[in-house]
């Protein structure tokens, strides 16, 4: 019978939050009979097993739940928000009696009459008792999930099917390792029974791994309740949509990022999104929109939240920063606009003109930033101010088992998870300079300045008297997104997939480790946590990104912005990417390519995506693939290797032509392309047909400038260009008309925007529809303007 009950409270707790999805979801739409018939066939097993296990309690709440449903579903009662809510605040009541169950003590007394009563109460009937019951919150469900003192998970047949047989051939291949160690065959015999016993073990981890996997659905199944919820306390009406439900990740990952998201949700509809009246007065649909979406890249978990509010006010944000004194004046002055947007995450800090009880925009963003970093992610803004904001959050596929490196420092080694690690150097290295200023050592390494710090000074370790080689190991670190720094180490061992575990609260209490390891030599291993070794050296405290360092007359994340990636393409040429653009760098095994519609392509993540760079698949084993991203499209760019990273020079000629290659730079009398990003993320993209973009006529004599470089510029900008040589009438089809010459006549038929393009600077500046013929700048500025106003 335990067996029973505690079968009974797993499965009613995993599909309470989705009962109450569906049950928003019905009532957006009553006559989806079919989530309604859902719905009933739940209610109906709950109250069934309930008379079976002799839960009275349980058994009348479900049979009055039903019987409401039953009156829906027969025509004999329509479906109404007050029966919502009643229905609603009887799950609540169940919810809140399996924590009950689950947490061993005795069920509380009572019968339940109020909410009965508001179950069976009719919505034309005015004097009806007010059902005390309100239905529990998020914070209150989350937090009962935490107490509950039973930790259970649902694994498929198939999955336990698969460890069984997995534990079968692993025994069977310790069996022929151990007969080979009785016999002392240490030869081949010996390594092929080793490579059967690694090969069992590692998929033993897979799928031991898999059976802690579960769908991203199981924080997403509460939000239509939240958000239905929020919108009837503000009088907010918001179009909630959600998508990849099917992602899976780590069981303690979704719990990790549960109340971070809940938080970013509440802010959005309740310092976001507008009211129905703002909104029609800003020209929006009367409801507002949020999207929350989930999906894979590579070890990430991506998830974007958007929102067509009114997105942060970043001039009312530097005004409180200079009101509650949180940075000075010329700190603020010398903020770029990212730098001013990430505002958000100080603490404290609100835009909000009030600080509601649901939420303050700003107010709790710096806890919801340290936890998603503490877990090894990262949160990203997107700002559209006036149209609404996308918060994007990276967090890690699984926190069991992640790549590290292994570093030794004192004599002693310790893992240092590999994501938040940017770069690996020695001191000795021409790039790298060491020195003091104010009593803080910094590091310049490319002219980028970092703090710097030494692993054994923040441990307490003694230097290594006789160390195995005479340079030190520099490790540049991102801590945060806004905190980089230089820890030095003595020596950087080997890099490898660890096995974590919680350590010990003794040590854990310390706030350096970020759990225990056990590497392949059986000793164990303490994992560093690259934040809490920033917070012992008070490095939050001496630099951030966004502030002019010492010694350096650049942010650092200006640093970041002209720094490039120096790379050695299959033909043999090197180039340049911008550093921002590369996400990372694989090694993919060849077998993985395939060619199909003409294109080199890559299977990954589920998917076929095309490989930039190649024409055919390489005969060797491996190929080595530049991950690009801007955030939302993934590019694979094929190289034959990465040389180094190098600081961009203030100036790049740009090409003539819009293509792969966006400009040149001169670095160390190399004159090395520099790629298009841009152009490689709108390829992929796509852009729109030739047929759907405004005309722009190209009217002067049809030579080689006006062809082969005017007409690519033109199109660049998002026109169809047209070229006019001679008399012609005007149709008006063109947005815009371009004369080339000085000496070229203006058509008297000519309607619309007209620029005039001269041969000669002075006569450019006699005239403000004039431009110079090679004004780059001033001819795209015109460009563009001209195709928001064709478009407006």
């Amino acid at each position: 019978m335990d067996d029973l009950v505690q079968e009974f409270i797993a499965e009613t707790r995993e599909t309470l939050d989705a009962l109450a999805s569906e049950l928003v979801l019905w009532e957006q739409n009553p006559q989806d009979s079919e989530r309604l018939a859902s719905i009933f066939r739940f209610v109906h097993t709950v109250k069934g097993s309930c008379g079976f296990l002799n839960l009275p309690r349980f058994e009348r709440l479900s049979h009055a739940a039903e019987d409401v449903l039953a009156q829906v579903r027969d025509g004999r009662r329509e479906a109404s928000a007050p029966l919502v809510d009643a229905v609603l605040a009887v799950i609540d009541r169940i919810g809140e009696l399996i924590v009950v169950m689950e947490t061993g003590d005795a069920l509380p007394d009572g019968t339940d009459a109020d909410l009965i009563a508001a179950l069976r109460l009719r919505d034309d009937k005015p004097d009806a008792p007010d059902a005390t019951a309100t239905p529990v919150s998020e914070d209150a469900r989350s937090h009962a999930r935490r107490q509950a003192a039973i930790r259970s998970i649902r694994v498929p047949l198939d999955l336990i099917d698969h460890l069984m047989n997995g534990v079968s051939d692993m025994v069977l291949a310790r069996n022929e390792v151990a007969r080979c160690l009785r016999d002392e065959q240490n030869g081949a015999t010996l390594e092929n029974a080793f490579e059967r016993l690694s090969a069992c073990i590692a998929d033993m981890r897979d799928a031991i791994g898999q059976t802690r996997m579960q769908r991203i659905e199981r924080i997403f199944s509460p939000l239509p309740r939240l958000v239905r919820d929020l919108c009837a306390d503000l009088g907010k009406q918001v179009d909630l949509r959600t998508s990849g439900n099917n992602v899976e990740l780590d069981r303690e990952m979704i719990e990790m990022i549960r109340d971070p998201l809940t938080h970013i949700i509440r802010n959005a509809i309740d310092h976001g999104i507008e009211t129905p009246a703002a909104r029609l007065k800003l020209g929006k649909p009367q409801m507002g929109r949020l999207s929350i979406s989930a999906r894979q890249s590579g070890n990430q978990i991506l998830i974007e939240i958007a929102d067509d509010g009114q997105g942060i006010d970043t001039d009312k944000l530097v005004s409180r920063a200079l009101t509650s004194k949180a940075r000075s004046t010329a700190e603020i002055n010398a903020l770029s606009e990212r730098a001013r947007l990430e505002l958000i995450f100080a603490p404290g800090l609100s835009t909000a003109d009030e600080v509601t009880a649901i939420s303050g925009r700003g107010v709790g963003m710096d806890v919801v930033r340290s936890n998603i970093e503490r877990i090894g992610g990262s949160i990203d803004l997107e700002n559209n101010p006036g149209k609404g904001l996308r918060v994007i959050l990276r967090v890690p596929l699984t926190l069991t088992i992640i790549p590290c490196l292994t570093v030794r420092a004192g004599g002693q080694e310790f893992a240092m998870p590999r994501s938040a690690i940017r770069e690996i150097l020695f001191d000795t290295n021409s790039q790298v300079r060491i020195q003091q200023v104010g009593g803080c050592d910094l590091a310049h390494i490319r002219g980028e300045c970092l703090p710097y710090v030494a692993l054994e000074t923040l441990l307490g370790l003694a230097m290594e008297p006789n160390p195995a080689a005479s340079y030190r190991t520099i490790i540049t670190v991102n801590a945060a997104s806004d905190l980089r720094y230089a820890l030095a180490v003595e020596a950087v061992i080997d890099h490898e997939e660890l096995v974590v575990r919680p350590g010990a609260p003794v040590i854990m209490a310390d706030g350096l480790y970020a759990g225990t390891t056990l590497p392949d030599n059986g000793r164990p291993m303490l994992l560093l946590d690259p934040l809490g070794l920033a917070h012992r050296a008070r490095l939050n405290e001496m630099v951030r990104l966004d502030e002019p360092m010492a010694g350096d007359g650049q942010t650092a994340a200006v640093a970041e912005r002209s720094s490039a990636l120096l790379f050695r393409e299959a033909s043999g040429d090197l180039r340049l990417i911008a550093l921002t653009a590369v996400e990372r760098v694989e090694d993919v095994a060849t077998q993985r390519l395939a060619v199909a519609g003409g294109q080199v392509r890559l299977s990954i993540d589920g998917e076929s995506r095309p490989v930039i760079g190649l024409n055919a698949v390489p005969a060797d084993e491996f190929v080595k693939l530049l991950h690009l991203t801007d955030g939302r499209l993934q590019v694979l760019y094929a190289v034959e290797d990465v040389i180094d990273i190098v600081r961009l020079p203030a100036k790049v000629e740009p090409v003539a032509q819009p293509g792969l290659v966006g400009g040149i730079a001169l670095v160390d009398d190399m004159q090395l392309e520099v790629l298009d990003a841009h152009w490689l993320f709108s390829t992929l993209a796509g852009v729109p047909p030739e047929s759907e973009r405004p005309a722009c006529r190209l009217i002067g004599q049809d030579d080689a400038w006006t062809r082969n470089i005017l007409a690519p510029l033109v199109a660049a900008a998002g026109y169809r260009p047209i070229l006019v040589d001679g008399d012609f009438d005007d149709d008006g089809e063109a947005a815009i008309c371009i004369i080339v010459g000085d000496g070229a006549p203006a058509p008297a038929s000519l309607r619309g925007q007209i620029i005039r393009l001269s041969d000669s600077i002075g006569s450019a500046n006699a005239d403000s529809n004039t431009i110079y013929r090679y004004d780059r700048a001033a001819l795209l500025g015109r460009l563009i303007a001209g195709q928001q106003r064709h478009v407006a």
